[in-house]
């Protein structure tokens, strides 16, 4: 599931409006999960004993920041969203893999993230780059059902 905003900056006063556009987006990662066994969550069906390895890992940052860097793109709009909030993740770890992957680099995105209580370790995060957002605070909001 992908939901995209386009929003935009007026960048100047005269009668010849001038506008940035910039792409914000939400990406469901489906479970995008390291290969490292954590004890205290349920993720051993992402672990190499399951079959899930560092090739596959690697291939799914591939895939994943194929398509980040391609959400919002145009002829009018080049660069890839300022900010995609992100869920079924499983650690700050993974996010940082990610915009560390050669086709994101570049894009100088950085990472907010914090864990949840839920057992299967699947969390979620916010990824933007810092030339054009810059968050001024964070913090973690417990939801109590």
């Amino acid at each position: 599931m992908v939901l995209a905003v386009v929003f935009s900056v007026n960048m100047g006063f005269s009668q010849d409006k001038k506008f940035k556009i910039h792409t914000v987006a939400f990406y469901n990662f489906e479970n995008l999960f390291d290969t490292i066994n954590d004890p205290d969550t349920y993720d051993e069906e992402y672990t190499p004993v399951n079959g899930w390895n560092t090739k596959n890992y690697k291939k799914k940052l591939d895939n994943l920041s194929r398509v980040l860097i391609e959400l919002g793109t145009s002829e009018a709009q080049k660069n890839s969203p300022v900010i995609i909030g992100a869920c079924e993740i499983e650690n700050r770890r993974v996010l940082e893999d990610l915009v560390k992957h050669p086709t994101l680099i570049n894009k100088g995105y950085k990472v907010v993230h914090f864990d949840s209580p839920d057992k299967r370790g699947i969390d979620v995060g916010f990824l933007y780059q810092e030339k054009h957002f810059q968050p001024t605070s964070y913090i973690n909001v417990p939801l109590y059902v």
